[in-house]
């Protein structure tokens, strides 16, 4: 039942740009306390604790019966999964609070039945983002596909951003190597100019267009949802890549980036090397990001051992978080 009141009040009704987005948690909060039985509750009963509890736009929202049935529906055809549904992706809980979206439109029923963030135990599956940019440098591919491979292999979930280039060549690898993807959109789920492979997932309802303001959305769930995030190719203060990446590592996310201009012939090379390209892989290192450091010379072997010391790396910087969180005055 609170799945279904979520999904009524933040689906595809005009109340969800009335309602503040963080609202939804004190919402669940007072039904949880307060009804005697979560999963048979009526509309009626809903209704009256939340009015008790002076939530009145949203009771008075819920008592039309029409929006009640339209959020069932939500519900009902596996459209969405919400704040309350068990399968939520929990690393957005942990990592965005009260701000994680109270709803998520999503491109297959199964991600409500066999969410792909979750072991078949219900444990957290480690999730890995690969990121960068939409016309990479050769090597912007072959490392987005480097990283996929190793994603795939070690049988965690991708995460990207659904865009061609990097984030295309990531998903696609991830899938060639028998793992699971799934692409955070920057707009509607009816709105894709190409063809997606992999696993959808969306804030804004299906119709909406895409916008720049739903891009940084898109980037700040990308880097919440992940335990790590590899940006594969970045330009200097140009593009989402640069702009994501700079304010997950402001956030203190475990961000990693591809690092070949530091090492091997192109660190001589100076329209590289002092490049956009250049720029940004020295600048990320200096803001805190770990450097998956390859020389262009030798790409083509694994570089699976170095990714997974950067995973090692991530998860201690997440720790790292959460004391500074506990323990700081």
């Amino acid at each position: 039942m609170l799945s279904t009141v979520i999904a009524t009040l933040y689906g595809e009704s005009d109340f969800r740009s009335i309602s503040r987005v963080s609202r939804h948690t004190q919402i669940l909060s007072c039904l949880r306390k307060k009804l005697s039985d979560e999963k048979n509750a009526s509309w009626e009963e809903v209704i009256e604790i939340l009015l008790k509890d002076n939530f009145n736009q949203e009771a008075a929202f819920l008592s039309d019966k029409n929006q009640q049935t339209n959020g069932r529906g939500l519900i009902a055809d596996g459209k969405v999964i919400t704040a309350a549904c068990d399968m939520y992706p929990q690393t957005l809980l942990n990592n965005l609070g009260m701000s994680a979206p109270p709803l998520i439109w999503i491109s297959n029923p199964l991600l409500r039945t066999s969410p792909p963030w979750q072991n078949s135990d219900g444990s957290q599956r480690v999730c890995v983002a690969g990121v960068g940019c939409r016309t990479p440098l050769n090597v912007g591919r072959v490392v987005a596909t480097k990283v996929g491979e190793w994603v795939g292999k070690r049988e965690f979930l991708g995460v990207s951003g659904g865009a061609q280039g990097c984030d295309e060549a990531f998903g696609m690898s991830v899938m060639h190597n028998g793992g699971k993807v799934v692409h955070l959109l920057p707009h509607g789920l009816n709105k894709c100019s190409h063809d997606i492979y992999g696993y959808s997932m969306t804030v804004c309802p299906p119709n909406e267009a895409f916008s720049t303001g739903r891009a940084m959305e898109r980037n700040a769930l990308i880097y919440a949802m992940s335990h790590m995030s590899v940006v594969c190719s970045a330009r200097y203060r140009i593009g989402g890549s640069w702009q994501g990446a700079l304010a997950a590592l402001k956030l203190r996310r475990a961000v990693v980036f591809a690092d070949w201009t530091s090492a091997g012939e192109v660190a001589s090379q100076t329209k590289l090397a002092e490049g956009t390209y250049g720029l940004a892989q020295r600048a990320l290192r200096n803001l805190g990001a770990h450097p998956l450091s390859l020389e262009l010379e030798s790409l083509k072997a694994p570089i699976d051992e170095k990714l997974d010391a950067a995973l090692d790396w991530s998860f201690e910087q997440m720790a790292g978080a959460v004391n500074t969180g506990l323990f700081a005055s």
